[in-house]
Order: C-alpha cells, then structure tokens, then sequence
C-alpha cells in the first residue's frame, strides 16, 4: 500500500524541506513533502535554486549557439554547467568569442621568479597569480620562502631550555602555550618552574619527607599538603613524630556525641582522623540521615505502610522504600498482577465502568489494555 503524505499545503517550511530543493525536480519534491508544484517552484525561485538538470546529449540547435556567446551565456540558457560549455566547445574546435591573448614571457621576466612572493611578482607584470604559479614551476624554479613577521628569531630560541616555559614567554612576550610547542618542536627538556605546583621533585626535596609534619613541608616548597602526603607514601615513608597522637578515653568519648568537624576544631585533628577512629569505633554520625537500620526496624517492614515506618523509625520515606525493595519485600496494601480473569474483560466494556468493577484507575484499565493490543469498547447508541 501506498504510504499516505500529510499534506502540507500553506505551512512554513522546514529546515529539512529547505535542503531538498533543487536536489530533485519540482514535481518529485512537492508530491514528497505534501506541497503544491507552484510552491516549491515559487519558493525555489524565492531563494534563487537552480534546479539541477541530468546529464544530457547535446543537439545541433545548441551546439550552433558555442562561439556565439560567452561560455557563461550559453550555460544559463541552456541550464549546463559552464564547464561542459566549455568542454563541448573546445572538443568541436570552435574557438570563443573573445579569445584570451596569452602574453608571452621575457626573459627578463622569468628571471624574477622566487625572488618573491607569486602575487607581488604577479602585480608587478600585470598577470594573474596562477599564471606566475604555473611559469615558475615549468622552469623548476623553487618558490621563495614566506617570512613571517612573528616568527621565532635566533635569540629568542637560544633561551630555551635555559630558562622555564613562563620565564621565556615573559622575556619573549609569547603565550607560555607557544612557547612549550617551539621547545617540544625542537626536542629540548623543559625546566621546571620553582613557582609551580606540579614540578618534579628534586633529591632534596626528598630528602626532608618525614622531617617535619607535611603542613610546614609543604609551606617551606611551596607545594600542596596533598602532594606531601602522596609522595611520602608513594616512598613508604612514616609521618613526622609530632603528627602522631593517640587517642585518649576523653576524645573517644566526645565521637558519635558531636558532629566530626567540631570535633576536629576541639581537639584539633583533621577531619579524616575523626572519621577514621569514629569507624573503628563502630559509632554512628550524629544526626545522620543515612545511619544503619537495627533488626526491630526491619521487622516492621512490608507490614505497614512505607510512611508509617518512615515515621516511628525516623527514616526518610526513600529510604524506606529502597530497604524494603533490598529484602525483596512488598508493600503492604499494593495491588497485585493482573491476572488472566481480569485480562479477559478487558475490551468487552467501557474502561470505566470495567475500572469500577475491578477497583482500578482508569488509566491503569487504559493502559494495560493497549499493551495487549486490545480495542476498546465501543458504547452502542
């Protein structure tokens, strides 16, 4: 069966409608996107198309017009690329109306090839840049190399390498990008920058890992506390004396009682050593929305509604419900499947009165009815 086309006759037009004209011929458009012939040619002509023409065989009638005018003229009459004008003229031998006058080259012409750019050259004799273009390369002449005005100058790259990528950007006036190129480009080691963050560590500065506490470390380099830490495990080195301090029986007393970052700022610890001895206590976060569920709460589930439970427990209701689904319970009061006796009534009355009967939504009888695929009831008048 035929694919039925909305008929699109007097609506805007599409992107898509857009790029499909003069790709295909007027008529095949407009039968495809459900317009009129005289739509799509208005429209076509509105934004200035041509309509693509198939290759076709050349007749005496427009062969007599080559020669007789421009190959151009002759390409917009006859709707052929100027190409083929020019193409079929030259294969009949008919010469064009205004032949091009080909200058012939001097020698003293020839010799100020490469001694410059092609377009300066080709300002200077009064000819084309390709015609210079296509000269210098008959004659094997090299063409002359370009000079740019930012290019790197031979005691700008005798820096390199010398000193760091932001120095040399500094002393050169150059981004630090440009810079990190040339010097990568010339395959010359970079040096690290003293200022910067991520630089390599040298043989002193790993030396004093495990001399002091990793805060002054890292303020005397100028280096982050977390690059401290990491390189100082990465070589299996202990913390500093003084950073080593033992819990006492007061400060365990104060965990699970306060939140972790007061805390931290009474007896002055990080954060991560609050947490850290608070799991080995096994105590819970004060205040937690997310604390563990004990085997009484656990019992009430799938016995009473999720807000209910959520309410003596002190849970959130989400929570309650992904707890409930985990111990593969249901919900008490949720309706069941449908089962196959009430599947077989569906279509034989209306869906809401059938929605009544069984005690369901309009929208749950709905809905599974078109999942089977089955019609609805049609009310007989």
């Amino acid at each position: 069966m035929r694919k039925l086309i909305k008929s699109r006759r007097g609506l805007p037009w599409t992107r898509a409608e857009f790029q499909q004209i003069g790709k295909l011929p007027d008529s095949v458009l407009a039968r495809r996107i459900g317009r009129t012939i005289k739509e799509v040619v208005a429209e076509r002509q509105r934004r200035r198309i041509r309509l693509v023409t198939p290759p076709r065989r050349w007749t005496s009638r427009e062969e007599r017009l080559l020669g007789r005018f421009f190959d151009a003229e002759v390409a917009r009459r006859l709707r052929r690329p100027v190409h083929h004008v020019r193409n079929q003229r030259v294969r009949l031998r008919i010469p064009a109306l205004r032949p091009l006058k080909s200058k012939k080259w001097t020698r003293t012409e020839e010799k100020l090839l490469g001694r410059a750019e092609d377009k300066v050259i080709a300002a200077q004799l009064g000819r084309t840049r390709q015609s210079v273009l296509q000269h210098r390369r008959i004659l094997g002449i090299p063409p002359m190399r370009r000079v740019f005005p930012n290019a790197w100058k031979p005691h700008e790259l005798s820096l390199l390498g010398k000193y760091s990528d932001a120095e040399v950007a500094r002393r050169v006036n150059r981004s630090r990008l440009s810079v990190s190129q040339r010097r990568a480009e010339l395959g010359i080691r970079p040096v690290p920058n003293p200022d910067a963050k991520s630089r390599p560590y040298t043989t002193s500065e790993d030396r004093l890992l495990g001399t002091m506490s990793d805060l002054d470390l890292g303020r005397q380099l100028r280096r982050t506390l977390f690059a401290i830490q990491a390189r100082r495990i990465a070589f299996g080195i202990p913390k500093f004396e003084a950073q080593r301090r033992s819990w006492s029986a007061e400060e365990d007393a104060l965990l699970g009682k306060l939140p972790d970052e007061e805390i931290a700022r009474r007896l002055n610890r990080t954060l991560e050593s609050v947490k850290v001895r608070r799991g080995k206590l096994h105590l819970e976060k004060p205040d937690s929305r997310h604390r563990l569920w004990k085997p009484s709460e656990d019992r009430l589930l799938g016995k009473l509604p999720d807000e209910v439970v959520a309410a003596r427990t002190g849970h959130p209701i989400g929570s309650v419900g992904a707890r409930r689904r985990m111990l593969h319970l249901k919900e008490p009061g949720s309706r069941e499947f449908w089962t196959p006796a009430e599947d077989s009534r569906l279509g034989k009355l209306p869906d809401i009165d059938l929605a009544h009967k069984l005690q369901r939504t309009v929208g749950a009888v709905k809905n599974r009815r078109k999942k089977l695929g089955i019609r609805a009831c049609k009310l007989n008048s």
